[in-house]
């Protein structure tokens, strides 16, 4: 379980990051500002895109986004039809979803709530899973990924920085000055955490800084045999 010190600093963390995390989606910035975008934030840019991409059609799908941020993930995915939850920390970032899936027209699609995964009451088996920017900040990924597994009856889609970056010891002091603590991996400790929690038909892609993990829960959907039933 995440202690309450590490789950409070992290949520606080978050609460002062929302609007500066946030605008970097946003499409509506200056010349200088889209350059050092381009540069230094391109790869969440990318990862957005590629998660996406591997989600495929959506329509009537459960989705969770853990650590769902400022729900950018969720609204694009409640735009595709699927039914979308998304949980997180962060107070400021819960508002600031709530309001995007408002302004977008798919509040009716979405659900958020401030809460820990380890002891927030799952409401049903996803289909998928996310915890994109997620891992960073998780002090025990081990107990986890298994705890994403019990609420998955599909696919999990993570992120998980890697260690040997260069920017990966400013990143840690800048963090670490904040009173936020932030987690590094390399590869082969990616595989093993995701063998170790029972994950299956693992692809593990890097980009940039990150490893991308598209990963089975070895699960049989309810949702999905309920759905073929009623087709037939």
């Amino acid at each position: 379980m995440t202690s309450p010190a590490i789950a409070e600093a992290v949520g606080r963390h978050f609460d002062a990051e929302a609007a500066r995390f946030d605008a970097i989606y946003r499409t509506d910035k200056g010349l200088m500002q889209r350059c050092i975008d381009a540069l230094f934030r391109g790869v969440i840019k990318q990862r957005f895109e590629l998660i996406l991409d591997w989600c495929a059609e959506v329509t009537d799908r459960r989705i969770l986004d853990a650590g769902c941020g400022s729900g950018r993930y969720c609204v694009e995915l409640a735009h595709r039809g699927a039914q979308v939850t998304g949980i997180d920390l962060a107070e400021a970032m819960v508002a600031m979803s709530r309001q995007a899936a408002s302004q977008a027209g798919v509040d009716d699609s979405c659900d958020f709530a401030v809460a820990d995964v380890f002891t927030w009451c799952a409401p049903h088996d996803f289909d998928i899973t996310l915890g994109i920017g997620f891992f960073d900040y998780i002090a025990d990924p081990a107990r986890m990924l298994a705890r994403l597994r019990e609420v998955t009856a599909g696919r999990g889609m993570f992120s998980f920085p890697i260690r040997w970056r260069v920017r990966t010891p400013t990143r840690w002091l800048r963090l670490r000055l904040r009173g936020c603590p932030v987690y590094f991996y390399d590869r082969s400790q990616v595989e093993q955490l995701l063998a170790d929690a029972g994950w299956e038909d693992v692809q593990i892609t890097q980009l940039s800084r990150d490893y991308l993990v598209n990963a089975g829960s070895g699960r049989a959907s309810t949702h999905n045999e309920s759905q073929t039933l009623e087709r037939e």
